[in-house]
Order: structure tokens, then sequence, then C-alpha cells
């Protein structure tokens, strides 16, 4: 049995702003070129936000691992590539054993609303009046480092 628990390589991954990640199987994309082979022809571009950059990471047996940074420093992709939820662009990480992780962000978000609409229905769940958020709505946008987001716009 290995001493090495995890170990990364290289991790980076990119998104493109304003696009879900999407898994599909190659069914699907037969469907999409079939249905709409000129989609291959049109590209789009599109902003791109790199959320990791080339990670190194080695962690033993035995050893904790805290994740400490600001807003947008990457913990969260980082967890969720450990955790084999997303895959990276580039790179690689090997688990040995078995990894479990707490995901608490974005825990509660509708993904077919709006930012806007998201940060309603939170704040409606915790018992906030739709006045008590507007007023806070700034507020809670500038706590989540939102302020340059679509969320504001």
């Amino acid at each position: 049995m290995s001493e090495i628990a995890i170990k990364a390589e290289g991790l980076s991954k990119v998104y493109r702003l304003g696009q879900r990640e999407r898994y599909s199987a190659l069914r699907d994309k037969l469907a999409e070129v079939v249905l709409a082979p000129w989609s291959l022809l049109k590209r789009e571009k599109r902003e791109t936000f790199w959320a990791l950059k080339d990670v190194k990471l080695k962690v033993k047996q035995g050893e904790v691992l805290g994740l400490i940074g600001r807003n947008g420093a990457g913990k969260t992709t980082l967890l969720k590539i450990l955790s084999r939820i997303t895959r990276p662009s580039v790179g690689w990480a090997e688990i040995y054993g078995r990894v479990g992780s707490l995901l608490e962000v974005g825990t509660g978000f509708h993904p077919e609303l709006s930012g806007r609409d998201n940060i309603y229905l939170s704040g409606a769940i915790l018992g906030m009046s739709k006045r008590e958020i507007a007023a806070k709505f700034d507020e809670i946008v500038a706590f989540a480092e939102l302020e340059n987001s679509w969320i504001h716009k």
C-alpha cells in the first residue's frame, strides 16, 4: 500500500463564461450533428476563466489538507476535480483509497434561475422579506465578490 493518498500534477481548469458544463454521451453528440449540422460551423468566441492553473499536490495518508483562499481562488474547483465531479482541462490527479468532500458552495442554488432570483430565493428561505433582500442586495453581491459578474448587471 502506498503512503501517498492524493497526488496531482499540472492540474488546470478553464471555464467558458456563460456556458454550463455538460456531460453528454456519444449518441447525444451524434444527434446534435444530425439535427443541426450547421452548428459545427458556428464557433462563438467566449471569454474564458482559469479557475486553476498548474496545481501540483501530494498528500500522504493520515495528513489533513485545508484549502484557504478568497472567492474565486479555485478551492471548490480543486475539490470537484479530486472528487471526480468534474474533469481537469489539463493535468491529472490520482487518488489512492476513498475521498469524501463536502462541497457547500452552490448548495441550494437553482440552476434554472438567474443569479438575482437565486439571491431572492435564498433570502426568502432564510426568512427575509423582499424589501430586506432588496435593501441588502448590493451588500450580498459585494460579500460574494460578484460585483463584476452577470448578477449585478
